[in-house]
């Protein structure tokens, strides 16, 4: 059960209103309106499930088709765990304040007693999957982004399985009989999880921002921006994907969670679809070839030569960069300047 860090629910002289405590009224009520929420997120996912789909498949396209064809596995696997959780979380709603609407203590305490059946580990297994799948990805950016330096990532991947390792202990946790997501047993494994996934996601949000801004002052040096600062695209492509809006909700929810309030229960499962939305973001950037990749994070030096590289039409500046891996640059010095030109053509 959550602590009493609650915001009283005033029913007034209805006599129709509930006879519960005040505080399992509120949990009542973020429960109710953070499954609602979270049923308006899910359309935001449906909608970047499709719109990934449809350009990573169709048109077909000689370009990396395996790389696509994996990005649509992951895509579906994405769409199916946000399914998974909504639809499993609406039937236990369902059961809940519907069905056992009048079981002793209300639909809280009957949703405290089920909370060790199958229909209430699935939709957290899906959770937790989600969240291992999200971190796997803004790894995976965050190594294209630093140009395969594997040393980067020393730290995020430290974290990331020390994050898969708490967050099986605490499904087990918090599954187990008698136990919830506020018992004793499921809050000393729940915060660290939770705690270590926030964090390894804003570490991975600050290493891919820095080198976003320094590719961006590499442009502006280099005259490539013409003195504009930070583009508008690079805004939005650091708020893409170092998946901000993941990281919002989730400190939200931590630190209602650690305080033991039960407005924890209205960020849950906003969470759960936030922590899916971030990473579609970025496979929708990388299907319509606008994601920031190696191939610009690698290159030292450009000049009117690198025109010879065809981008895609619609190129301009950070917002339609291309999608494959670096080529093999060859430095070669000219009478008056050195330059870096690509020793093979390559076609975006």
């Amino acid at each position: 059960m959550a602590s009493n860090n609650t915001i009283p629910i005033n029913t007034g002289s209805n006599p129709f209103a509930p006879q519960e405590p005040p505080e399992l009224l509120f949990l009542e009520y973020c429960d109710f309106i953070g499954t609602n929420i979270s049923q308006m997120f899910y359309g935001v996912t449906v909608v970047l499930f499709f719109h990934c789909i449809k350009n990573l498949v169709w048109p077909r396209s000689p370009q990396m088709p395996s790389l696509r064809y994996y990005l649509a596995g992951y895509t579906f696997c994405l769409f199916s765990l946000a399914t998974i959780f909504v639809a499993m979380n609406l039937h236990d709603s369902v059961l809940s304040f519907i069905y056992n609407r009048n079981y002793p203590g209300g639909p809280e305490t009957y949703f405290e007693m089920i909370y060790s059946k199958p229909t209430i580990i699935i939709p957290n297994v899906a959770f937790v999957l989600s969240n291992l799948f999200a971190d796997g990805l803004l790894m995976f950016r965050c190594k294209i982004i630093w140009a395969g330096k594997s040393w980067i990532l020393a730290l995020p991947a430290t974290l990331y399985l020390a994050s898969a390792a708490m967050g099986i202990m605490f499904l087990y946790q918090s599954s187990s009989p008698n136990s919830n997501l506020f018992s004793s047993g499921a809050v000393d494994f729940g915060l660290p999880y939770f705690a270590i996934a926030t964090t390894l996601n804003i570490l991975l949000t600050l290493l891919i921002s820095v080198q976003l801004i320094l590719h961006q002052r590499h442009f502006k040096d280099n005259n490539l921006v013409h003195g504009r600062g930070l583009s508008y695209s690079a805004i939005v492509t650091m708020l893409v994907e170092s998946s901000a809006l993941y990281s919002i909700f989730s400190l939200l929810f931590l630190g209602t969670y650690a305080s033991g309030s039960s407005a924890s229960a209205l960020f849950l499962p906003i969470l759960a679809q936030t922590q899916i939305i971030a990473p579609l973001l970025i496979i929708s950037r990388v299907a319509s070839q606008r994601a920031y990749t190696s191939r610009n994070s690698g290159s030292k030096a450009l000049s009117p030569l690198d025109k010879s590289i065809r981008f895609s039409p619609r190129t301009t500046d950070l917002e339609s960069l291309p999608l494959e891996e670096s080529p093999t640059f060859s430095a070669y010095r000219d009478h008056t300047k050195e330059t870096l030109v690509p020793s093979s053509p390559a076609t975006i």
